[in-house]
């Protein structure tokens, strides 16, 4: 016989049935379990490799499960810190497979002004040497106590053009920068540039200059990427006015001073290699709850990236100064009011 039909909704509604379930898991497995496993500390880098720069450098942290909050252990700099002289980090250079220099990196501590650990300073290794364009470079992390190797990366090539060929990029905006109107689309400019060795990912950024009371400010805005082609060809992209317009106005609406139009624009071209592009995009694809991934890491032993990017400033461009409406530059710079003159 069923049971009386109001008894069964209220002694074994669908919640009474689920915690009587999860009550009856417990009891039956008495598997010791904790949330926090042994103490474990895990080196933490991040490097990217510029061979633009003259100044290399290298961030190095640690991770470990512990008891209690863990929002607390980020107010304690130790906590993730090493301690100053405890560890050792090495830049070894390799030339056809064979081991050229090895690189004793210096530590000193720098001010981070932005996040949630702005009020730490932050640890951090760097060599003044600049980097050799026919080099292949790895890192080493040595315990300084006992020289036990704590973490290392694989060996990676800078990002350059073909050795035969000179370093530059070649972008075509006509004769000066200026947007042309062009079938199909709004005014645009087109940016062209040969393709780097061993770069993946490209990304145009263009540096909007303006003054104000004499001092000479800017403004960098990021074109489109382009990921690299099959050849070592020409890549392009078009950067349309109203996206240049665009960014324009959020990087100065806020500012109520009055600005001088500077007539001028620079265009960098900056290109990363397929560890950091590997990197981006597992950052960027692991933002929902409902998928689980795992963090992309080149780190043997430990967590974080070792890569290459390259930022070359390739030239400084004229920029249009009509003032007459409706396409000229200036006029519609004026016309977005923020404080343009």
């Amino acid at each position: 016989m069923f049971p009386n039909s109001n008894f069964f909704k209220a002694k074994f509604s669908p919640a009474s049935l689920l915690i009587s379930l999860v009550m009856l898991l417990f009891v039956a497995c008495e598997v010791p379990f904790s949330p926090n496993a042994e103490w474990k500390e895990t080196p933490v880098v991040y490097c990217l490799l510029d061979q633009d720069e003259d100044t290399t450098w290298v961030r190095v942290e640690k991770c470990f499960l512990g008891e209690g909050n863990i929002h607390n252990y980020g107010g304690i700099s130790d906590s993730i810190n090493y301690p100053a002289g405890s560890i050792a980090v090495n830049l070894l250079a390799y030339k056809n497979g064979v081991q050229t220099s090895s690189v004793l990196l210096r530590d000193t501590v720098l001010n981070h002004n932005v996040g949630a650990f702005s009020n730490l300073n932050q640890p951090i290794y760097f060599t003044p040497i600049r980097l050799d364009e026919q080099c292949m470079y790895k890192l080493e992390l040595h315990q300084v106590a006992d020289g036990r190797l704590l973490a290392s990366t694989d060996s990676i090539p800078l990002i350059i053009r073909d050795p035969s060929n000179s370093l530059f990029v070649r972008p075509t905006v006509y004769d000066r920068f200026i947007f042309r109107n062009r079938s199909g689309g709004d005014p645009a400019c087109q940016i062209e540039w040969n393709q780097f060795e061993n770069a993946r990912l490209y990304q145009p950024i263009v540096r909007f200059y303006y003054s104000i009371q004499g001092d000479t400010q800017y403004v960098d805005l990021k074109c489109q990427t382009v990921a690299s082609g099959t050849t070592q060809g020409r890549l392009s992209t078009y950067y349309s006015r109203q996206a240049f317009l665009q960014g324009v106005y959020e990087a100065l609406k806020d500012d109520p001073n009055p600005k001088k139009y500077l007539k001028t624009v620079d265009l960098y071209l900056t290109a990363c290699d397929e560890n950091l592009n590997v990197y981006m995009s597992n950052i960027n694809s692991g933002n929902s709850i409902d998928q689980s991934y795992e963090p992309y890491t080149n780190i043997h032993g430990g967590l974080g990236i070792f890569g290459a990017r390259r930022t070359k400033l390739y030239h400084n461009f004229d920029a249009d100064s009509s003032l007459l409406p409706p396409d000229g530059l200036h006029y519609l710079l004026k016309n977005l009011d923020v404080g343009i003159e």
